[in-house]
């Protein structure tokens, strides 16, 4: 089951090109001390790693580095806190979309936070906020070289001046601005937004925009009792939340020892952004709930992960607040863009990931806390992901295989009949399908203009919204007319364009509905085009 990419560029219809795999009995060991111990942060780097595909757990690894943090390496780390950091502007964008009765996504964010100046402000929607289009710098007054009593001027051959700026929000732990001073830097020219919704910046004043349309919806409620309402309380995350944990409860969280210039304090006005702790446990429940659909629907949820804005990669782009890759190195049989999902937090001795994975129903979590914590996410994001999505590709042909593929057949003198296979290619292979005796790939491609000899066709999951208990609902389309090397831009590959190519007195052609036995074993097909029903034989 290799795929043979040197012979055949396959060009499959946006989406899955088969379902994920599911009821996964893993045993497979997908990282070990003995794979990490010789990285150069392995000993001084506390972290925890949890990955499920579909609601089966495959890892639940954990690592107390050497004395780095305080805590007891007796107590269980997925139940202690760490911080999310930036990971907690998806909790802020949820929250949002929660409210969607109430704060409109493309609506002015001067209609939430009067004082704003209009003119600057106006063409900022809540939606270039959330998706890192709003022009709006990074930080505010947060580590202006200013504040820093070590900085010298000279360094960088600038004037020293009297300090101006309010002496407020200038770190986590400082003087934290008032409402009205938060007003005045929004409104200082040295912080206004520029050109928005045209290139991304990544911004973390952004989010504390956010977080105030939020309270202005919502009065009396401050922005962490409105994130435990809609968020932390409906899907059980009991002991998450804003506060800096405690240092004399060493069990509570990971926390830094005297001298370790760790973010550990309060974040106060940067909490939309930032100020999130949870336990592994938790932060993987928020996770699988976002993947399960619990908090949005399926369409909702879709609608949400999708991009926003481009960078200058082949690989990234931005999503509101996802950090959407396609890695070209996956280990997978069909080699295609994989959509993976991401949002990365780091501030200082805290690092974290979520990453979702649609097309192989894989979620992962990773927190980590130390001297070196990103280095240590950098080396376990691409560890993780890969072996992980290999398995689950491995996982969903051979499961494919045993449920879909097989000769289908008609009535009794009715001379028609689908056979469906897995090659190396995409999907499921049509590797002949006839009706009432006549040849229907060919049929279709000459039809299309498509050289018939050499036509060929395959079977993809299709509108899984309609999926049911019993019953699943596929699409088949023909190969594109892709050869050997590339066309500029790959403009041949124009799958997407050919979806619902015929319809025969109103029934689509190309639309299969699949009756699935308790076990997910397809008994038969319906192709709808046809009017007619094909029965899986024994043989």
């Amino acid at each position: 089951m290799k795929g043979d990419s040197s012979a055949h560029r396959y060009c499959p219809p946006p989406g899955p090109i088969l379902p994920p795999p599911s009821n996964i009995e893993s045993s497979h060991v997908f990282i070990s001390d003995a794979l990490l111990k010789n990285t150069s942060w392995f000993d001084s780097s506390t972290f925890a790693i949890k990955a499920s595909i579909g609601d089966v757990p495959v890892i639940n690894y954990q690592h107390w580095g050497k004395i780095n943090s305080a805590g007891s390496a007796t107590k269980d780390l997925f139940n202690t806190k760490f911080r999310l950091a930036s990971v907690t502007k998806v909790f802020t964008v949820l929250a949002v979309l929660l409210s969607g009765d109430k704060i409109g996504w493309e609506d002015s964010i001067t209609k939430y936070i009067p004082g704003l100046e209009a003119a600057l402000y106006k063409d900022v929607s809540i939606s270039a906020l959330a998706g890192q289009t709003s022009g709006l710098g990074r930080y505010g007054y947060v580590s202006d070289l200013s504040f820093l009593p070590t900085f010298s001027p000279k360094i960088l051959g600038l004037t020293p001046i009297n300090t101006t700026l309010p002496g407020c929000d200038p770190f986590p732990g400082g003087t934290v601005c008032t409402a009205s001073q938060v007003l005045d830097m929004f409104n200082d020219p040295n912080h206004h937004p520029h050109s928005p919704n045209s290139v991304s910046l990544y911004s973390n004043i952004a989010y504390n925009l956010l977080g105030q349309a939020l309270e202005s919806v919502y009065p009396n409620q401050s922005y962490a009792s409105i994130i435990k309402k809609l968020i932390f309380e409906p899907i059980g995350m009991q002991t998450a939340g804003f506060d800096t944990p405690s240092a004399s409860d060493e069990a509570e969280a990971i926390l830094p020892l005297s001298g370790q210039q760790w973010f550990a304090a309060p974040f106060s006005n940067f909490d939309p952004a930032g100020g999130i702790w949870a336990t592994p446990d938790e932060f993987h429940k928020f996770a699988m709930a976002v993947r399960g659909n619990k908090l949005l629907n399926a369409a909702e949820t879709r609608k949400w992960l999708q991009p926003r804005s481009f960078l200058p990669s082949y690989y990234q782009l931005v999503g509101a607040p996802w950090e959407i890759i396609r890695p070209s190195d996956l280990k997978i049989t069909v080699p295609r863009p994989i959509d993976i999902y991401t949002k990365s937090g780091g501030v200082p001795g805290y690092t974290s990931y979520l990453v979702l994975i649609p097309e192989y129903d894989v979620t992962i979590t990773i927190n980590v806390a130390g001297d070196k914590a990103t280095p240590a996410l950098q080396t376990l994001l691409p560890t993780v992901i890969k072996p992980l999505v290999a398995y689950a590709d491995t996982q969903a042909r051979q499961q494919a295989l045993a449920k879909y593929a097989g000769t289908y057949r008609g009535a009794s003198g009715s001379n028609s009949s689908l056979v469906l296979t897995i090659d190396g290619g995409p999907g499921l292979k049509i590797s002949s399908f006839n009706m009432n005796g006549a040849p229907v790939v060919a049929g279709l491609a000459a039809m299309r203009g498509i050289p018939v000899a050499s036509a060929s066709a395959r079977v993809y999951p299709y509108d899984t919204d309609a999926w049911a208990e019993g019953k699943q609902v596929w699409r088949f389309q023909l190969d594109g007319p892709m050869a050997t090397g590339n066309t500029w831009a790959d403009l041949d590959c124009a799958s997407w364009n050919f979806g619902d190519p015929a319809r025969y007195v109103g029934n689509p052609l190309d639309i299969l509905n699949v009756k699935v036995d308790s076990n997910g074993k397809a008994k038969e097909i319906e192709l709808v085009g046809w009017r007619s029903t094909l029965k899986r034989t024994k043989d």
